[in-house]
């Protein structure tokens, strides 16, 4: 009986990998059978073998070899030995398929039976690859629902060499969980994330809707995508230099929405001297949209009082200097207390007057401290109860106005008149590196939200796009113009704000309205961890890693777009669901993806340095199976053309030169003398001129 889809036999069966002798009649690469022609003797062909009780394993052709074997059949009579080739096909199985109607086939990842050998090896019906990549896994079921269509399988492309295969991949998998597209250089990176990016856009289920805030954004480092989410009259919007650009229009990313290490890693502030002054100056200065005058007293009163535990734990420093100071401060924001009281307690060795006097009945002092920091709290929450609210901490995103940073004495006032004298000296790098920062144009769009009209963390939310029905679903943050030492503040302030604001949700609420962060480029500003790592890099890879960890359960999720994996944070990685692998050529990086990958795919990984141009392999559980990927074009393009040197050079067309001195601001127009400086700043910059000597004597 002719089984036109058979072209060979199981003849070894090792774990979960075949070898398959082919039929005489099985040379080429294509097979006719009842159902058109198929892919049948190639590379990557699927395979399918009976295991009877209507389930058949399916497998990929990985490997093709021959081999020379004796033929008794040809002429027993004669003492020559006669050879024939013997053509032996590598299988890897990937799961199994069973039939559940005409026509109709589900995939299982798992396999309880093997083939046996001289079990029948049959091209796959069509049906069965439409059943396993036309079908991807439904994944994340709503709670409570009974509506089979709560997914969609999202086309990406198809299969190499086979058009009518087409690949779709789990909507709600592909973006709800980290997703890493990686590749060389004009592999088809930016083609691959605008592809299934617009995807969702023009989706006939979101197009109904009229009203849509965004859900997707994207880090555009580069200044790529505008033309591929933007409409025309957008995409070409004029760029200056240190500026911010959201689709299209200047935005900022106002300094006040820094938290209190983030402040003190932006301004290098030293550990021991210098970050606790910075930490209160910044919790006083945010306690509301006026100003340092509406702070909370009772809440920095407990901030000193930490302060005095902390010395007790760790009593290096003079008294005079440290926890006399503390005290002395709690004192004055918290006058409830009776200071003098406690004042009593503490018994000193070697004495009351010693410089380096120790507080001898340590438990009696801490008791007591323990005893007022619970009072004050409890003032506190009795009194938010009743309506009276002030900032906490020097976390909070609260407003704070520009001038406020041109204070002069903006850190004295967190210290008194006697103490600011003694430490004075330690605090002026940390006023001039304040000063530097201000006058760095580099930093503009951190001080720009004036300019803007950002007056709270309402307003630059909102004009971020969020609650706000825009009807753009993807947003374009356009980062290219900034300078490589503001990139990664900018880029963790982001990461760090849109987690910390879906935190704020209530836990059986957060899950809903999802978004997804792009990290484009992500190589540049969410590096391994390094021994040289300076605190931008450091920050932007926590960011980002805490995202990448934590951001499933409260609905935010990564796609990681970069061109070396291997100098992608391993944390980022690692929690990748999913993968898109376009051409790869550097060693590192091959062998760095091959330890993250599933076993099933190794062998296509094989296949990573000769990709063409917008092939990937896919894999991950988005898929049933992994699979060579020829992605499909988007509709619209990013800007990641590659040069044409054979036809540019032949053109007599001078470089713009006046295009980029315009763009970068050194036009005259613009003003290529410094701007001048105020009058006081003269004399402050002459007062430093003069302090050279107490700099080089101060340890940071």
């Amino acid at each position: 009986m002719e089984q036109p889809r058979v072209i060979g036999h199981v003849v070894s069966v090792n774990g979960f990998r075949l070898k398959v002798e082919l039929s005489p009649d099985a040379k080429s690469s294509a097979r006719a059978t009842p159902d058109g022609v198929q892919r049948a003797v190639a590379i990557n062909s699927f395979l399918t073998f009976d295991l009877g009780a209507g389930s058949h394993a399916i497998g990929i052709l990985s490997d093709l070899e021959a081999r020379e074997s004796y033929d008794p059949t040809r002429d027993e009579e004669l003492s020559l030995e006669l050879t024939k080739p013997r053509r032996i096909a590598s299988v890897q199985l990937l799961g199994t398929v069973k039939q559940t109607a005409p026509r109709a086939w589900k995939f299982d990842t798992g396999i309880t039976v093997l083939p046996t050998l001289d079990t029948p090896a049959e091209v796959a019906d069509p049906d069965v690859l439409t059943g396993i990549f036309a079908h991807p896994p439904k994944r994340n079921r709503p709670a409570g629902s009974e509506d089979e269509d709560y997914d969609y399988p999202l086309e990406i492309g198809h299969q190499t060499g086979d058009e009518n295969t087409r690949i779709k991949a789990s909507f709600n998998d592909l973006f709800s969980r980290p997703l890493a597209v990686v590749g060389n250089t004009g592999s088809g990176k930016s083609y691959t994330v605008a592809s299934i990016l617009r995807g969702i856009i023009e989706l006939e289920t979101f197009s109904v809707v009229d009203d849509a805030e965004p859900h997707i954004f994207i880090l555009d480092i580069n200044g790529e995508y505008a033309n591929a989410f933007l409409p025309e009259e957008s995409a070409a919007y004029a760029r200056e230099p240190n500026r911010v650009y959201l689709n299209g229009k200047e935005f900022c990313l106002p300094v006040w929405l820094m938290n209190g290490e983030e402040i003190c890693d932006w301004l290098q502030a030293s550990e021991a001297t210098q970050e606790p002054v910075l930490k209160d100056w910044w919790s006083i200065s945010k306690a509301s949209r006026t100003g340092a005058g509406a702070y909370d007293p009772l809440q920095v009163a407990i901030g000193k009082i930490d302060s005095a535990l902390q010395w007790l734990d760790d009593p290096r420093s003079p008294a005079g200097g440290s926890f006399d100071v503390f005290i002395d401060h709690a004192a004055q924001y918290a006058s409830v207390i009776d200071w003098v009281e406690f004042g009593r307690l503490a018994t000193w060795t070697p004495s009351s007057t010693d410089q380096w006097r120790k507080v001898s009945n340590d438990r009696v002092v801490r008791d007591r401290l323990v005893e007022i920091r619970t009072e004050l709290l409890e003032t506190i929450s009795a009194r938010q109860h009743e309506g009276i609210n002030f900032a906490k901490t020097a976390d909070s995103p609260r407003f704070v106005p520009v001038h406020e940073f041109r204070d002069p004495n903006l850190v004295d006032r967190t210290t008194d008149q006697e103490s600011s004298k003694k430490i004075d000296q330690y605090l002026l790098t940390l006023k001039l590196r304040l000063r530097t920062r201000l006058d760095d144009r580099r930093w503009q769009s951190f001080f720009s939200y004036e300019d803007q009209n950002i007056e709270s963390f309402e307003d630059w939310i909102k004009a971020l796009g969020i609650s706000q029905s825009d009807g753009m679903r993807v947003s374009v943050l356009d980062f290219s113009m900034l300078a490589a030492e503001v990139l990664p503040f900018a880029c963790a302030l982001l990461g760090r704000l849109l987690l910390e604001t879906r935190e704020m949700l209530r836990p059986e609420v957060r899950s809903r309205y999802p978004w997804v962060l792009v990290l484009e480029e992500a190589h540049n500003y969410a590096r391994p961890q390094g021994r040289a790592e300076d605190r931008g890099h450091s920050l932007s890879r926590r960011a980002f890693e805490r995202v990448a960890k934590e951001g499933r359960k409260f609905g935010l999720s990564l796609i990681v777009a970069s061109q070396r994996p291997s100098e992608v944070s391993p944390t980022i990685v690692s929690q990748c669901a999913n993968f898109f692998s376009h051409r790869l050529q550097n060693p590192d990086d091959i062998d760095h993806f091959r330890r993250i990958i599933p076993r099933q795919a190794q062998r296509l990984l094989d296949q990573v340095t000769v990709l063409a141009s917008g092939e990937a392999i896919v894999f991950g559980s988005a898929f049933h199976v992994p699979s060579r990927v020829q992605i499909n074009l988007p509709s619209k393009e990013p800007w990641s053309a590659t040069a044409a040197p054979y036809v540019d050079w032949a053109k007599a067309d001078a470089f713009p030169l006046d295009d980029v001195i315009e763009h970068w601001g050194l036009g005259s127009d613009n003003g290529s003398m410094p701007p001048e400086q105020p009058e006081e700043e003269v004399a402050a910059a002459a007062d430093t001129a003069s302090s050279d000597d107490l700099d080089d004597e101060i340890p940071f």
